[in-house]
Order: structure tokens, then sequence, then C-alpha cells
């Protein structure tokens, strides 16, 4: 009897010794799969590049949505379910915001937040969906060799008391003097209450004086400010660098979607800019460096769109680069422009200034005035270069006046607030107005106006198409035969 039961109690625990085994070596592999996901999305998200799948239009956020098959975000949603799980420490890897007592319930938890975002340099911090109606924070600063992974509800919400002066702006997320930042958004909401600030620097992300960070998938909106600033304000570099906005949207914001004030290597690609109002310039995106020294290279701006903004749709101010800047090098490339004061705007470009921004398939829908606008480009200033552009029935204003663009969906003239000695330094090739609405007091397709002292030249028009117009595609108000021959038209 002795000899069956030391039998029955080795069995025991041999049942007892595998059942234990079987347990821990699944969460140590299931930790291992959480480590080998999160290094497969840095190796692949870093980059910014969007993926190459066909894009379907999501009307809840404006903004366009893989439809294709993604592997980056099944991981994403492996690494929500793991690490929401009770114990949300995965690994020495990955940290959840739960564990520094931030659930979310409307409550200020700035101070939290904080701490989760300074532990989390070299790791992950993944931040699941609250438990209330949002995170409530003041300003948070976002440290270098970082990733943050949102869940795809979370909502963040700045205080109403952030501070306003120039001197002392604070904004939701700071990225400043910071590298290497990954923010998987995952069409997270981050906002503010826009009714509670009258002035024009509270921005939803700023990123200042930073190199090689990452936005996808990001909902910034109703800022007192931008919805995302680039550039180099206080900052020890005078410029941001390698820099990607992808797949996200800037709705509602009292000034800017989106401002550029001084960076190399930008890429915004398949973004929506919509609803701006509030304080000028009031544009969905706009290129504005504050000095000469500011840097403007290697900009790419591709597949956006920029709608119903009380400003200009797409807007490039450059009015502080002269002969001691940089050459500017900005590509505008398959991007889209509805219901805007104007589609696209180049204002007051003074000699001196070098470089080329191009527009390439870029279309512009009923205007507020003209589709595509330049107002005092000196002809000794920087190039622009429009190809295979169109502009749709301008002038949904119905002025019938020639001053303020009204009369052409392409227009170059001199404005009075800026004169100049010239004007043009233009191409255009195969660019189209089209006119479909019969009532439309747009009158021709393409306009060179000297008003003022300018004289323009430098400009070349090839192929300009138009339809639906009242007077010739071309019209070109000059002051004599001798400054006609400045502009080329085939």
């Amino acid at each position: 009897m002795k000899r069956i039961g030391w039998i029955v109690a080795i069995g025991l625990l041999l049942v007892i010794s595998g059942i234990y085994y079987l347990r821990f070596s699944n969460i140590d592999s299931s930790n291992e799969r959480i480590e080998d996901s999160l290094s497969i999305m840095d190796s692949k998200e870093i980059s910014g590049s969007p993926s190459d799948g066909k894009l379907l239009k999501d009307s809840s956020i404006g903004v366009e949505t893989d439809s294709s098959p993604n592997k980056n975000s099944e991981i994403e949603k492996s690494a929500i379910t793991i690490a929401d799980n009770k114990s949300s420490k995965l690994n020495s890897d990955t940290l959840n915001l739960r564990d520094f007592g931030v659930v979310g319930n409307g409550n200020n938890e700035t101070i939290g937040f904080q701490k989760a975002l300074n532990a989390s340099v070299g790791k992950v911090l993944f931040i699941p969906k609250q438990q209330g109606k949002y995170y409530l924070t003041r300003q948070l600063r976002i440290p270098s060799n970082t990733k943050l992974v949102f869940d795809s509800n979370v909502i963040v919400q700045a205080t109403d008391d952030l501070k306003q002066d120039h001197a002392n702006f604070e904004v939701l997320f700071r990225i400043e003097n910071a590298n290497n930042i990954n923010i998987q958004a995952n069409n997270a909401l981050f906002r503010m209450n826009k009714s509670a600030y009258s002035g024009e620097h509270n921005h939803i992300f700023m990123i200042n004086g930073s190199s090689k960070v990452l936005i996808n998938k990001a909902r910034a909106n109703n800022s007192g400010g931008d919805g995302f600033y680039i550039g180099a304000y206080k900052s020890n570099k005078k410029l941001c660098e390698d820099i990607t906005i992808t797949n996200s949207v800037a709705d509602n914001n009292r000034r800017q979607g989106v401002s550029v004030i001084s960076a190399k290597n930008l890429l915004i690609d398949h973004c929506v800019f919509k609803n701006t109002s509030g304080t000028s310039p009031q544009s969905g995106l706009d290129i504005e460096p504050n000095k000469y020294s500011d840097i403007l290279e290697n900009i790419v701006i591709k597949n956006c769109k920029s709608q119903e903004n009380a400003g200009r749709g797409f807007m490039f101010a450059i009015s502080s680069f002269d002969s001691r800047s940089k050459a500017v090098s900005i590509n505008v490339e398959n991007c889209q422009a509805y219901d805007n004061y104007v589609g696209f705007a180049s204002v007051y470009f003074l000699d001196g200034s070098r470089g080329t921004i191009s527009f390439d398939n870029c279309k512009a829908y009923r205007s507020k005035y003209s589709g595509f606008l330049e107002a005092s480009c000196s002809s000794d200033g920087i190039k622009k270069i429009y190809r295979n552009c169109e502009a749709i029935n301008s002038n949904q204003s119905r002025d019938k006046s020639q001053k303020g663009s009204y009369a052409s969906s392409f227009y170059i003239f001199e404005s009075d607030r800026q004169p100049r000695r010239s004007i043009g330094n233009s191409v255009f090739e195969n660019c189209k107005s089209t006119v479909q609405d019969k009532n439309s007091n747009i009158l021709r397709g393409i306009s060179v106006l000297e008003k003022g002292n300018a004289i323009a030249k430098g400009i070349t028009i090839n192929n300009f198409q138009s339809k639906g117009h009242k007077e010739l595609p071309v019209k070109l108000d000059v002051k004599s035969s001798i400054t006609a021959k400045n502009i080329q038209v085939r």
C-alpha cells in the first residue's frame, strides 16, 4: 500500500509540473511574439512610406485608409490585445500607460502621462482606450528615442488653460530638440477646446528643431493654433530634418492645418487639411519661413487634400527669403484643393530668392476666387512650375471685377501690399481651366496683369487649354508690346 501511495504521489507531481511548464512556456512565447512584432514595426514603419494598397475614403475622419492586407496593422492589433491584458508589463521594452496610474477618466492626468513618456525612452509606450470620455492633460513633451502606439479609440484632450503668450506658449504634444520619435496613432483623436483660445500658437503637435520624426494616422483637431507645426522656434537646431507625416487629418484648427517654417527632407503624404478658421492666414497648409536663414529643402507634399478652409488651400508665403537664403526645393504632387478662398497661392517672393516650387497634377475645385494665384512674386526670385494642373469652376464669389483675381482661374499680378519691380519667373505646361457653371463670372483661363510699377517677365505658357470661358483662354493686361515679349505663349 505504501508503494502504491508513493506511485500516486509521483504521478500527481509529474502532472502538476507539466501544466506549470506549458502555462509559463506559453507566456514566454507570447512575450517573444510581441517583442518580435514591435521589432518588425520599428523596421517597417520608421521610413514613413504609406502602403501601396488600394485607398478608400473613410468619411468618418475625412482621410483615406488602406484597404489592402497590412501586416503592420495585424501586428499592432496583437500588441494592443496583449498589452491590454491584466499583466500590462509585457517585457522590459514595452510599457503600458495604465502602469503609471493614467486611466483617462476626464481628470487632469498630466503628471502621470509625462512620467510614462519619460520612462518610455528606448522603449514602446502603448496607450489603451481611455476608461472615460478622454485623457485630459496639459502640455506633454515627447523625449528622443520614443515609440508611441495608440489604441484606435483613444482621445487625448488639452486642458483649457494652456499658456497663450508668444514667449511661453504651450501645445498639446511638444517634440523639441528631439530625435528618433515614432508615433503610430491608429486614427486616435488629439484635440483642444478651440473656443478657449484667442491666440495662434497653441498647436496639437509642435515639431521644433527635431529630426527623424514619424507621425502616422493622427487626427489633430480644434487647436488654438495649428494641427501640426514644423519649425525651429527658439530651438537648438535651425530646422527640422527627416520628418514624415502620413495618413493624418487636421480639422477645424484656428490658424493652420499645417505650418512649415524651417525643414529639410520633409514628407507629407495622404493627409487632409480642412475647415481652418479663426485667425490669419487660416490655410490648410502654409509654408512660411520666419527669417532668411530658415531652410526649405527637399519638401514633398503629395496626395493631399485641402478643403473648406477660410484662407488658401495650399499657401507658399516665402516673403523672408532673399539672396542670402539657401535655395528652395518644394514639390507638390497630386494634391487637390476644394472650396477654399484660393486653391494654390504663391505670395510675396523677393528678388534674389532662389530655387523652385513645382506643382504636378494638382487640381483646384470651386475656389472662391482663383484656383491658382501668384501675388507679387518677383521674376528675379523663386521659380514656379505648373505641370498638368487644372482649375475647375473658380470664382464662386461671383465677383465681376478684375481686382483680386476674380476673373481668372490662373492669375499673376502685383499686390498693392507688396510692390515689386517685376513679377513672373513662372512656367505653365499643359494646364487647363474648366468652367461648368453657366452663371460663372470667370472670364478667362489665365491672365497676367501689370497694374502697378512691376513688369511681367520670365513667363512661359505652353499648351494652355480652357473650356466654357467668355473670353480668350489667355489674357495679358500688359503695358506695351515691349513687355508682352517677356511672356511666351505657345
